[in-house]
């Protein structure tokens, strides 16, 4: 009987010490791409990128120029060339159209490229200030706000983010007062 009573003691101890170091977690949420969105070095990346994608464009605009050029003039000129000189025209030609399909196919691929390479330590830095936050606040546990469907607002960390990051929030817009027609 008295190793029963000790037992049942014991899991009842047991049981209220769990229930206290479960109360101990502190669970808080953002979306790193809020955060993101509102870094001030995110429209610096943006103008980047633009000015990159931009000398994409210019560069493939003018090897197409160049392209057609040179295959206007080897249409034209064509019947009076040595086959040489013709066949040497058409691996050039060729050369341009492959650089063209080339562009083509891995346009999308260098602008992601620069964009993660520009991105990464924009990124880093979120990353490192939601862990500040989240280990001076106290949260043992962040979750991605993305991978949750119920949350209290009180855990979104956004707000404290944004204050470690000295980024005021924006003014809430003013209501609409209407109009009356006198």
């Amino acid at each position: 009987m008295k190793k029963v009573s000790t037992l049942v003691l014991s899991v009842m101890v047991l049981l209220v010490f769990s229930s206290n170091v479960k109360a101990q977690n502190k669970i808080g949420y953002v979306s790193v791409d809020e955060v993101l969105s509102v870094m001030p070095e995110i429209k610096k990346v943006q103008n980047e990128l633009a000015s990159y994608d931009s000398s994409l464009q210019i560069n493939y605009s003018e090897t197409l120029k160049e392209y057609l050029s040179k295959d206007s003039s080897f249409k034209a000129d064509s019947a009076k060339l040595t086959p040489a000189i013709r066949k040497a025209k058409e691996q050039g030609l060729e050369k341009l159209a492959g650089e063209l399909n080339n562009f083509q196919q891995n346009y999308q691929n260098m602008v992601n490229e620069r964009k993660n390479q520009l991105m990464q330590p924009i990124v880093e830095k979120a990353v490192s200030t939601i862990k500040e936050v989240a280990k001076a606040n106290g949260y043992t546990y962040v979750f991605a706000k993305d991978a949750l469907l119920v949350q209290p607002e009180g855990d979104d960390l956004l707000p404290l983010v944004k204050k470690k990051l000295g980024i005021a929030d924006a003014p809430a817009a003013k209501p609409a007062v209407p109009k009356t027609n006198k």
